[in-house]
């Protein structure tokens, strides 16, 4: 029998803090088969799509967003963005790449981002826009002289300091996307961290809940997501979706 592994859930699952990369780029790689350069002189990771016209690019960059995804447009489309801050929880950012490299990406009608919100109980904002039960997050569309984008932002009060993260999407960027992003974003499901993760900021607004995992099972959540994904690009019938594993143990703080 494996060792436990002390992890703790947050909720919401939006002030969880940014969690591991590789959630999202592992699978980009190994599953999808984007490909990566390699400079170990660079803190920065770029990965590209097989068709070379998607770029995702993780750069920690203070004053910018460290992540951004990029597509170059062609005779499938016009060209967009969609980009997010340091703190954007992984799973939000994952939830935008698994859609986005869905074989059936290009078949799938488009869905508006605006439902799951509202199916969630989020409200209308006195500012326009929609806003969480609890005010912290904001999604908002704005069009200016014809240049539209999307806007997601975490945020404790309206002082600019005291913003947890933000994330675009660009006018072109396909609503598919957004709202795999809303949907990951409303979701009720807290999100799993270790001790050392637990994020600093907004912390009187988290709800914490400890439990011990077994370590087999907790090292093994990323390799499931892998080949979950491998299969659905493969076209062979995928294993079970990647599942929370049931912990024997719990405890609150």
């Amino acid at each position: 029998m494996s060792s436990g592994v002390e992890q703790v859930l947050i909720s919401p699952r939006y002030l969880a803090g940014p969690g591991d990369p590789t959630w999202v780029t592992a699978p980009l790689h190994e599953a999808a088969g984007w490909s990566h350069g390699h400079d170990p002189l660079l803190p920065q990771v770029v990965l590209s799509s097989p068709d070379q016209k998607t770029l995702l690019r993780l750069e920690p960059t203070p004053d910018a967003p460290w992540w951004r995804l990029s597509h170059s447009g062609g005779s499938d489309g016009p060209s967009w963005y969609a980009s997010f801050g340091a703190r954007t929880p992984v799973e939000l950012i994952a939830a935008v790449t698994d859609t986005l490299t869905d074989p059936g990406f290009n078949a799938r009608a488009a869905s508006d981002p605006n439902e799951p919100l509202l199916w969630a109980g989020w409200g209308r904002a006195k500012e326009g826009g929609l806003a969480s039960p609890d005010g912290i997050v904001r999604v908002d569309r704005f069009n200016y002289s014809g240049s539209a984008h999307w806007s997601i932002e975490a945020a404790l009060s309206q002082d600019p300091e005291h913003q947890i993260w933000q994330a675009r999407f660009g006018g072109n960027a396909p609503v598919r996307l957004v709202a795999a992003f809303t949907r990951a974003l409303s979701d009720p499901e807290p999100l799993r961290r270790s001790p050392e993760q637990r994020p600093a900021l907004g912390r009187s607004r988290i709800a914490f809940r400890w439990q011990e995992w077994p370590a087999d099972q907790v090292g093994y959540a990323l390799r499931e997501r892998v080949d979950f994904l491998a299969s659905r690009r493969a076209g062979t019938p995928p294993p079970s979706p990647p599942t929370r594993p049931q912990a024997p143990r719990r405890r609150t703080r």
